[in-house]
């Protein structure tokens, strides 16, 4: 996570035309399509029919699936693999399904356009820009972080009392059972939840390399025109460098999905990217360089590099 200013275009509101500063999340975005999953209805809920991956999977995704990488066999996806090729399991797929569900999104028209899609787009590389636009509202859907096994107070808010922190009452006294809507002590957070309308305020792209040259900058605006990249001093924390296509979305996100809003056009104008580990305060590692002075790491590599 990072933070941007921008200027809000919200015609009757207080802070129209006035600089705020938000939070943000930069989500990298997966490129390639890896598999096709198949739902059909039934009287309860959807089920999953059948679960069809790419011939060839990169490491990259296969370690999402292990605990351990190191010490597995890598024998992940061996047998779904061979399932696309089965030209009775295709004619099956499009008689049976009622929604298709496309390892990367599935914003498209009807079951046999999202096959004949999805097909022609296995193992192919999907840029961000053909999934979701600018300015554009979607839905956050993930796992919420846990918090272990709280008690009453913690888990429900229940009122605490001078030496009491307890339920007096859990539920009446028939039916005789405990009934689900009881507050009970138990595990707190780590569920699965959605969070609707958080918007899109850049579409980034990967590194390009022009002339045999690297280029980084794919965070300037109109109103910093210095040249940088998404990317904090030292990485973003616990995960790294971003590389390849983003997002950047408002407040926290895990996985993505449309949404139908009226959108409202985003007028960035500065990007964030001090180092997100303690209290940073420079934007570049030139900007650093010129504020700090030569380090004695770098004296030392320029004389052992003469």
């Amino acid at each position: 996570m990072t933070h941007i200013v921008r200027e809000v275009d919200r015609p009757g509101s207080k802070v129209n035309k006035k600089e705020v500063v938000e939070a943000v999340t930069i989500v990298e975005i997966t490129m390639v399509v890896a598999g096709i999953v198949g739902y059909v209805g039934t009287p309860q809920d959807l089920w999953t029919f059948k679960t069809v991956f790419t011939e060839h999977i990169s490491d990259e995704c296969k370690r999402h699936f292990y605990k351990n990488w190191h010490k597995s066999k890598k024998k992940a996806f061996t047998k779904y693999c061979n399932k696309w090729l089965d030209e009775d399991g295709k004619k099956q797929l499009e008689k049976d399904f009622s929604i298709i569900h496309i390892i990367t999104h599935n914003q498209i028209g009807t079951v046999a356009e999202k096959l004949d899609w999805a097909r022609e787009r296995l193992e192919q590389q999907v840029p961000v820009n053909q999934v979701f636009g600018q300015d554009e509202m979607i839905d956050v859907i993930g796992v919420t972080k846990s918090k272990g096994y709280k008690g009453v107070t913690s888990h429900w808010h229940t009122k605490k009392l001078s030496r009491l922190c307890k339920v007096a009452c859990i539920e009446a006294w028939h039916p005789d059972r405990v009934a689900f809507s009881g507050a009970r002590t138990g595990q707190k957070e780590y569920h699965h939840c959605t969070k609707i309308n958080k918007k899109i305020y850049k579409i980034g792209q990967s590194y390009l390399i022009k002339g045999g040259k690297l280029i980084k900058n794919n965070a300037s605006t109109d109103y910093d025109l210095s040249v940088k990249s998404i990317n904090p001093l030292g990485g973003f924390v616990h995960y790294g460098e971003v590389t390849n296509d983003f997002v950047m979305l408002k407040k926290r996100v895990l996985i993505l999905r449309k949404s139908l809003l009226a959108l409202e056009k985003t007028d960035l104008k500065f990007i964030d990217t001090t180092s997100k580990f303690g209290h940073g305060c420079f934007q570049t590692m030139e900007e650093k360089k010129a504020f700090v002075g030569a380090l004695k790491k770098g004296q030392i590599a320029k004389e052992e590099g003469a």
